[in-house]
């Protein structure tokens, strides 16, 4: 098939076609290409196709880069949304905006930072008169209660009703909690970290949500990362065996030993009770 015929063929679509969707020219893209700022599904030569989550990436380019210069934080920004978003989650209730030079990800009623997956939280008290009928705290603490019963045998209704909860009260600490377990147990490690990001806004000195943490970013191999978040529940619980025992063990995959043996003889004396 030409790339000018404007068809879409298994959810993709031609460098012609995603140009009109996106307002852009062609030439535009082809040179958003070239310095990989999106990475096209298929590529026969200068014919590219795009997959619908590329369109999305490609407005948010066109908003941040209205000229061609300073690409190097766009690509950053770009590269880890990549990561964030589970290529199985729908897309079209996301929105991508530029806050203040900082790219913003709003899913529903929940935001988050683009580059660095930090969950953006409202603190601002509630505007009296404005809870929405049917969603006072009674029926909200049933909501969540029946989230907490359905999450084994159905996680996705579950899911919703977490939504329906965090909308509404987005500084809950146990939903957001709640939400990420079910998140890592199918897979999605970048919607667990958004919102055991939450839990550390709204609570920072747990240092369970802190462990919880740093083993997510083991599994998404972000080992640095990892060893942050490990030593911020060492901080805020020195008894954690573990968090030393986990520390000890990344600290031995980075390549820094004699961090790994002070945090692996902590974890030692802890469990023997010294």
């Amino acid at each position: 098939m030409m790339e000018g015929s404007g068809a879409v063929r298994g959810k993709t679509f031609s460098t012609r076609t995603a140009a009109r969707i996106v307002a852009v020219s062609p030439h535009r893209i082809r040179y958003w290409v070239k310095h990989r700022l999106v990475h096209p599904v298929t590529q026969r030569g200068r014919r590219y196709r795009f997959a619908f989550r590329d369109l999305l990436l490609m407005r948010l380019t066109k908003e941040l880069l209205p000229t061609r210069h300073h690409l190097e934080p766009v690509q950053r920004c770009l590269a880890r949304l990549h990561a964030l978003l589970d290529s199985s989650r729908p897309l079209t209730a996301l929105k991508l905006v530029n806050d203040d030079g900082r790219i913003v990800v709003r899913e529903g009623a929940l935001r988050f930072d683009a580059e660095s997956g930090q969950l953006l939280l409202d603190f601002a008290p509630a505007t009296p008169g404005k809870v929405e009928e049917g969603f006072g705290p009674a029926r909200l603490q049933e909501r969540f209660e029946e989230a907490k019963r359905l999450a084994d045998e159905d996680p996705l209704k579950a899911l919703q009703l977490y939504a329906d909860v965090l909308g509404h009260e987005p500084r809950n600490f146990e939903a957001h909690t709640q939400v990420a377990a079910l998140l890592e147990e199918r897979g999605d490690l970048g919607g667990a970290l958004r919102h055991l990001h939450g839990a550390a806004t709204i609570l920072p000195t747990s240092a369970v949500v802190h462990l919880k943490l740093g083993l997510v970013y083991r599994k998404r191999e972000e080992l640095e990362a990892a060893a942050r978040s490990l030593l911020r529940a060492i901080e805020c619980d020195p008894t954690s065996i573990d968090a030393h025992r986990n520390l000890a063990e990344i600290y031995e995959r980075l390549g820094r030993p004699r961090e790994a043996l002070r945090h692996m003889s902590a974890a030692h004396r802890l469990s023997r009770g010294e």
